[in-house]
């Protein structure tokens, strides 16, 4: 049973670390159908339920995160779903030209080059 309970939090851990992977740069020279999967499908499901505060406890207590990382996680999460209640910069083109935007991806980046697990 143990087993069971720690691969599915390895599981959870490998799905957090796949959201993160959704968003950063790389989408500035992306197509829009890529921006458009990356963050308006993947992303946008991920952020509310991989990197939610109850998954970020775990990953602290196993030792997979630290607190600077979960505090830009949670930075990370209200920044883009406070994007969301803004028509004028909730889609493709504003991805790569708005500068809210890039602060979302450049903290992606940053959360995951951080990652030591």
């Amino acid at each position: 049973m143990l087993d069971k309970y720690k691969k599915h939090k390895k599981d959870m851990y490998d799905r957090f670390v796949f959201t993160l992977n959704q968003c950063g740069e790389f989408l500035l020279k992306a197509t829009d159908e890529i921006i458009e999967t990356c963050i308006f499908e993947d992303f946008d499901i991920g952020v509310r339920s991989d990197i939610c505060d109850n998954n970020l406890d775990i990953f602290i207590e196993e030792g997979w995160i630290n607190e600077e990382i979960k505090e830009k996680c949670y930075r990370l999460r209200n920044l883009f779903l406070n994007l969301q209640g803004k028509s004028q910069i909730w889609n493709i083109q504003s991805v790569k030209i708005s500068k809210d935007w890039r602060v979302i991806l450049e903290l992606s980046d940053e959360i995951k080059s951080l990652l030591y697990y």
